[in-house]
């Protein structure tokens, strides 16, 4: 929905609640790269140990929920991984996001799947370990990418987003099959546009 004022189209307002520093870090440089989008980007820390998809769909929603009438968002967006939560765990989430209208951005087996797509192509799946060791490696981020995890990701990715939503397009049309039965999978490409009100990347 866009909203106006005294006939000026005012830019919806997108919240964007993430569960890591990875993620934050991302959308943040995204914001950097599409200046123009009205977005809020927010991490929100769960208190729980363990599995957090649902955890951080409730904390989001109770966020929105408590937001002043002159702060109200027009889209919300969740981004969690798939970790070890399993199918039924995913389709629960995917039950309660449609209930509070909030949209999942996802990815299997974590976003590092779709930061490695800003270099090249995926066809398989990979391991957390797999994905650090391999964006560790001196063509992608040349240092520990574990502890690399969290910061501005600008000098690295901002000039590749293309790259990695041209190839998570072949990889979202390689399968027909439901998100939560995907590795790897990611649909972060899907919402760029509409976050970010971008058609060139």
């Amino acid at each position: 929905m866009v909203r106006r004022s005294r006939n000026l189209r005012i830019k919806p307002l997108i919240a964007i609640y993430c569960e890591g520093d990875s993620e934050k870090a991302y959308f943040e440089m995204l914001k950097r790269k599409y200046h123009g989008a009205n977005v809020h980007t927010e991490k929100i820390s769960i208190n729980k140990m363990g599995k957090q998809g649902l955890d951080l769909l409730v904390a989001a929603s109770a966020k929105i929920k408590q937001l002043p009438r002159t702060k109200q968002i027009d889209q919300a967006y969740v981004v969690f991984d798939r970790d070890d939560l399993t199918i039924a765990e995913l389709q629960k989430c995917a039950r309660f996001a449609k209930q509070h209208h909030i949209k999942i951005i996802f990815s299997s087996i974590n976003i590092e799947i779709w930061i490695l797509m800003h270099f090249q192509a995926v066809t398989r799946a990979f391991t957390r370990r797999e994905l650090n060791q391999l964006l560790s490696r001196e063509k992608y981020f040349n240092t520990d990418y574990a502890k690399f995890k969290g910061q501005p990701y600008d000098d690295f990715l901002i000039d590749r987003v293309k790259t990695a939503k041209l190839n998570a397009d072949k990889l979202l049309e390689a399968s027909t099959k439901p998100w939560y039965n995907r590795d790897p999978y990611t649909n972060i490409n899907t919402f760029l546009s509409e976050i970010f009100d971008v058609t060139e990347f």
